[in-house]
């Protein structure tokens, strides 16, 4: 049955949110004002690819870390959101996402993210500045990810993979690549890494130490890859181009297992239940869930575009952002349970917490909070489209991006 959302006023008042906003600045940035301990903490569990009801394929992230990656996982997080809408601190940091890309979150608090300026830069928990790479490459920002080692892995815009250190932001090495990154980095369950480029490649690189690797394979695709690669536990790696292809791939070998066409894109990456199935939105309006074996399941209207990327929980419901503006929460079997409608498209993923609480940004400019039924918690608004992911740390802050700065909301 669907819900209908009701919109409730952000709890904060304009002088708080006031004196939450720091001034002054550290490396260039401006400094957060400190409205909590900033000492280190670690998580009490560790981070599971698959929390909720999905079938990822275990890779060589940071465990340890509370978000070592933006995609590739299901997004249901293990921590409770511990916040009322309230700003703890912003920083100013430009980022054009591409599928949504945001921060990651290590064990001890610190916040990576990289900038549309070029820069990487790493957040201490209280907003200041830990580290600043240089430029390394412009354009679009993408999501890094945090690998077993402490190396930070980074496809950037410039034709290359950096390899950097987590702990000063040195460069350890760099990977070469034939064509800029059209997806984010993705690691396997023996710590090799999956990308695409913009020549219509999937590539598969393995690091052998910090600073050195080895290319596995690459395959051509019929067009520039438009998703972000996500393995399956059965060694799949799933992608979808632009020329409105859906490729299943084996992850040791490089070959095609099936494709399947549709009428446009898909975007954003898709998500795999434990049962096997994928969950991918399209350009077309249409949400897919394909079989393992590519068999097609159903498919969901979504009233619009959709270049967000799916969360799914532990009861297999699918959370999905449209460009009509909805935040659609889908059952395993196709049926809605709820849309929660905004004033612009949702291109964001969403983010689940562990009582159910769903975050996401919204084109309106607003950050938004709705409970498991669909009813909005709290919205906050920004000054500019809230279009990088969500992250949780441990202390429940929830951080995310629009295009001028990245927030940290709490108590």
């Amino acid at each position: 049955m669907m819900v209908k959302s009701f919109r409730m006023k952000a709890l904060i008042a304009g002088a708080a949110v006031a004196a939450a906003v720091s001034a002054g600045a550290v490396s260039d940035v401006p400094a957060a004002k400190v409205l909590q301990s900033t000492a280190a903490y670690a998580a009490e569990t560790v981070f599971s690819q698959n929390n909720g009801a999905s079938g990822f394929l275990p890779g060589r992230y940071d465990v340890q870390a509370m978000a070592p990656a933006m995609f590739n996982w299901s997004r249901e997080s293990r921590f409770a959101g511990n916040t009322d809408g309230t700003l703890k601190w912003q920083n100013d940091i430009r980022t054009t996402p591409q599928n949504g890309a945001g921060a990651v979150i290590d064990g001890d608090g610190t916040v990576y993210l990289h900038s549309r300026d070029g820069e990487m830069k790493a957040f201490n928990p209280d907003g200041s500045v830990k580290w600043v790479t240089g430029n390394l490459g412009k354009t679009y920002t993408q999501s890094p990810v945090l690998g077993t080692n402490g190396v930070i892995y980074l496809a950037s815009y410039d034709k290359k993979i950096y390899f950097i250190d987590k702990e000063t932001g040195e460069i350890l090495t760099t990977v070469p690549l034939s064509g800029g990154p059209s997806s984010e980095t993705v690691i396997g369950s023996d710590g090799t890494l999956y990308f695409s480029t913009l020549d219509n490649y999937v590539h598969a690189i393995k690091p052998t130490s910090k600073s050195t690797w080895t290319e596995r394979w690459k395959l051509k695709t019929n067009g520039v890859v438009s998703s972000v690669p996500v393995l399956a536990k059965n060694g799949t790696v799933y992608v979808g181009t632009y020329n409105y292809v859906f490729y299943a791939i084996n992850s040791g070998t490089g070959q095609v297992k099936w494709s399947r066409t549709t009428s446009n894109a898909f975007k954003g990456y898709p998500v795999i239940d434990k049962d096997g199935n994928i969950y991918a939105g399209n350009q077309d309006g249409q949400l897919y869930a394909y079989t393992s074996t590519g068999s097609l399941k159903w498919t969901f209207p979504l009233n619009g575009f959709s270049s967000s990327s799916p969360a799914i929980d532990h009861n297999g419901n699918i959370y999905i952002g449209s460009g009509s503006g909805e935040l659609f929460s889908i059952s395993k079997n196709g049926d809605m349970n709820w849309s929660f409608y905004t004033d612009g498209p949702v291109r964001t993923a969403p983010l689940i917490d562990a009582k159910g609480t769903v975050y996401f940004g919204s084109d309106d400019m607003k950050v938004y909070a709705a409970d498991a039924n669909g009813n909005e918690l709290w919205s906050y608004q920004t000054d500019s489209n809230v279009v990088s992911s969500p992250q949780l740390a441990e202390d429940g802050t929830l951080y995310i991006g629009s295009y001028t700065k990245l927030m940290a909301f709490g108590k």
